[in-house]
């Protein structure tokens, strides 16, 4: 069975949050909009001793506003399904949970764990824990902290982090426990190479660690991978084989350490907990990006996927997001009364269109995916250009959280939907010739009811440069072009001169130093009014 959903209300950073989890799931999002306490919630139900956790005043939620009362009273529920009808009755292990498996109408079982809490007058705090039915009923099974426990020992959580803040104090009794731990204290405390009879050693305990825990996995048997598959996760490494294999890469020191530090961080992260054969773990890594070189983080996520059980991240590397589906990240947004996820519905999307998506956000763009909102632009130009205008009018369109997107060579429609069900803002610019006016159309089709105003600028001129050079700027043209003031010449013939003495992207900072030089009233007022409406939709999200 695995965790399929988790639903918060009340709790710490979380007013109300509904989430559907994948076997790997990867949760992005700005500070203090829900991530650390998602995973705290998680830790709190499935991450102790077998024991049901009891809540304390400082769980329940405070609101940012002040005029907002706390809430004074929290619940979490957490859905666990088999992964085939009727498994749940046929393995003898999930059947130990057969008074609180509830079949629902897919013909697929559900236990539905509820942990709430009530903060009392007088400060103290009552805890329930239970189950609930298909209709959120409550279930009355006998012995239900039997059933809690033995939930916990089957999905055990482990928190993943930095093995300088995560120490335990077990005494480990098997001899390669130790070693391991002790490898990976030093790796720790000293980064420099260790010496060669030291990592042998601590490899030789990985392999110990990895026929101890998971001789029952069945080997990841590597198979090609179709187009789909492909676009779809650009940076997979699913050509490092599997578990059984790499336990033999005695020659491959960087892999050692890599297998090592994540053995290393299971074992600190088990601690005195028993893991039963068979136990699935949910393995929470909390940005592993923050202590990893970006070719280490690529490796060792590339060996934690090969672990059973799922896997729940954060992280705000974009490296990282490219080796996962799109279909796998979440983007939480908080709002004043719930915190929203957001999803990609991969079905939605051609093998076409996640290759262009692949291409020109997932590889060339990562970072993109955190961004507030995008403004899609045509060109280059418009990239060199519109940052440096905005600045000029008083805004950091960076911090703000836009990122400036070139959707000539991608199209905008794969765009727009990926924004849309990221739950990302985007204004769309366009030229005003005939292939503006299409992009204009097109993109009004995708509004859904959004104010056309706000998300959609098309400009008087067949382009970027002619609208510059009609709206204030033909002098920087003129100069650039060395045609003089008084010499007559069309704009077409000015602005064509002046590309091939500077080229596009030159022009466009010839641009920028005039208006620096005369101030942001010499900015169009379209690109002021689109700046105004870029920021407003990001500050939306802030």
């Amino acid at each position: 069975m695995y965790l399929e959903r988790i639903e918060i209300r009340g709790f710490r950073g979380i007013n109300r949050l509904s989430l559907r989890l994948d076997q790997v799931t990867a949760l992005i999002g700005e500070n203090t909009w829900g991530k650390t306490s998602l995973m705290r919630a998680l830790w709190c139900l499935l991450g102790q001793d077998e024991v049901p956790y009891q809540f304390v005043p400082e769980d329940f939620h405070r609101p940012e506003d002040p005029e907002l009362a706390a809430a004074v009273h929290l619940q979490i529920v957490l859905s666990f399904r088999e992964h085939r009808p009727e498994m749940s009755q046929h393995s003898s292990r999930l059947a130990r949970l057969a008074a609180v498996w509830v079949k629902h109408k897919d013909q697929l079982h559900r236990i539905h764990y509820r942990a709430a809490a009530d903060l009392q007058a007088d400060g103290s705090v009552l805890s329930e824990h239970g189950f609930l039915d298909g209709n959120g009923q409550p279930l009355q099974p006998d012995n239900p902290l039997h059933l809690i426990q033995l939930l916990m020992l089957m999905n055990p959580v482990l928190r993943l982090r930095d093995s300088r803040s995560n120490r335990s104090n077990s005494m480990l009794a098997e001899v390669w426990q130790q070693r391991l731990m002790a490898l990976a204290d030093s790796l720790a405390e000293d980064p420099q190479p260790l010496p060669r009879d030291e990592l042998r050693q601590g490899f030789e305990s990985v392999c110990q660690l990895i026929s101890h825990y998971f001789s029952s996995v069945p080997p990841i048997r590597p198979r090609p991978r179709s187009q789909r598959e492909i676009v779809m996760r650009p940076a997979s490494l699913q050509g490092l084989g599997n578990l059984t294999d790499l336990a033999r890469c005695q020659d491959n020191q960087v892999m050692q350490l890599a297998l090592s530090g994540i053995a290393g961080a299971m074992l600190a992260a088990r601690g005195d907990r028993q893991i039963e054969v068979g136990a699935r773990p949910i393995l929470i890594l909390e940005d592993p990006e923050s202590r990893l070189h970006p070719t280490m983080l690529a490796l060792a996520w590339g060996l934690l996927e090969q672990l059973p059980g799922q896997k729940i991240l954060t992280t705000n590397s974009g490296d990282l997001l490219t080796s996962l589906p799109l279909s796998q990240i979440r983007r939480l947004v908080r709002q004043q009364s719930e915190t929203l996820c957001y999803q990609i519905q991969d079905h939605h999307f051609s093998a076409d269109d996640l290759r262009r998506i692949a291409f020109h956000v997932r590889i060339n763009r990562p970072m993109s995916l955190f961004a507030r909102c995008w403004l899609l632009v045509e060109g280059e130009t418009e990239i060199w250009l519109l940052a440096e205008l905005a600045s000029i009018c008083g805004y950091s369109l960076r911090a703000e959280g836009v990122r400036i997107i070139e959707y000539a060579q991608c199209g905008y429609a794969p765009l727009i939907k990926v924004a849309n069900q990221l739950g990302i803002e985007w204004h769309l610019l366009a030229d005003g010739d005939e292939a503006g006016a299409k992009y204009i159309t097109g993109a009004r089709s995708l509004l859904h009811g959004d104010r056309e105003r706000e998300r959609l600028t098309g400009l008087h001129e067949r382009d970027i440069e002619h609208f510059l050079f009609m709206n204030g700027f033909e002098s920087v043209f003129r100069r650039e072009a060395k045609i003089g003031p008084r010499q007559s010449c069309s704009p077409h013939k000015i602005i064509d001169k002046a590309i091939r003495q500077r080229s596009k992207p030159g022009l466009a900072l010839a641009v920028v130093e005039e208006a620096e030089s005369l101030g942001p009233e010499s900015i169009p007022p379209l690109l002021r009014q689109m700046f105004a409406r870029i920021v407003a939709l990001a500050r939306g999200q802030g």
